[in-house]
Parts: structure tokens; C-alpha cells; sequence
């Protein structure tokens, strides 16, 4: 069995399915997930509140960003890469990373730990907006070329 581009692309849409149904499930279980980590972490219970709050806030950029991943991911599966709706698409994905980042890092208030997060997050929404300008570039350039054919 050889690796070819298809499957990386549909590896990759699997992966972010998966992803999506784990956010999901972690929202649910949100409750259950901050108690175990509370008793194993040995944090103390007035972390609880602090937790919650952050966990089940961040769930929501993350399942935008991992819905809007998604589309990106079968746009190019059909060959519409340079396309504005990726543009948007990647658009929307940076700022859903921007929002987890600041959540995090309200929350590193409690929780000195969700700094790390929020710069990671920062760093991720940054290098996306990099990717979305060359996209946006791109987009410009096919359509001179077009234009010009």
C-alpha cells in the first residue's frame, strides 16, 4: 500500500472528525474529566469552578475551527484550493484560535498552566493568518492569470 497525497488529504478529514467528536465528548464530560484531574493532579477543589468554565468555554472555538478545518480539508479534496471561501475558511480558524488564546489567558489568572496554552494558541492563530495571506495571494494571482489568458 502506497502513501499518496489522497490518503494524507483523507487521513486528515478522518483526523479532524475524530477530533470534533472528542471535543464533543469532552464538553459532556466536562464535569467528570475537571473532577479526575482535580483528585489525580492533587489541585485544590476551589480550581473546580476555574476548570469548568475554561474547559467548556474553550470547546466552542475549538469545534468552529475544527468545522470550518473540515470544509477546508474537502474543498481541496475537490481541487478548489485558491479559492476565497479558503480565504474565509482559514480566516475564521485563526480567529477561533485568537479567542481560545484569550480565554486561556483569562483563565491563567487561576491556573498558570493555560498561559503556556494561550501562547501556543496565539502562535497557531498567527502562523494561519501567515498561511491565509499567502492563500489570499494566491487567490489574486490565479485570477490575473485568468484574466489574462
Amino acid at each position: 500500500m502506497q502513501w499518496n497525497s489522497d490518503r494524507s488529504l483523507k487521513l486528515s478529514i478522518w483526523c479532524t472528525r475524530l477530533a470534533m467528536a472528542m471535543v464533543v465528548i469532552c464538553g459532556l464530560l466536562s464535569n467528570r474529566i475537571v473532577d479526575w484531574y482535580i483528585q489525580v493532579a492533587q489541585r485544590p477543589s476551589a480550581l473546580y469552578q476555574p476548570l469548568m468554565i475554561t474547559l467548556l468555554v474553550c470547546c466552542i472555538p475549538a469545534v468552529g475551527a475544527l468545522f470550518w478545518l473540515h470544509r477546508l480539508l474537502l474543498n481541496i479534496g475537490q481541487g478548489r484550493v485558491f479559492i476565497d471561501e479558503n480565504v474565509t475558511l482559514l480566516r475564521r480558524i485563526s480567529w477561533c484560535c485568537f479567542l481560545a488564546a484569550a480565554i486561556t489567558l483569562i483563565s491563567s489568572r487561576f491556573y498558570l498552566v493555560f498561559l503556556l496554552i494561550s501562547i501556543a494558541a496565539a502562535f497557531m492563530g498567527l502562523i494561519l493568518r501567515v498561511v491565509k495571506n499567502v492563500i489570499q495571494q494566491a487567490v489574486a494571482l490565479q485570477a490575473e492569470n485568468e484574466l489574462t489568458i
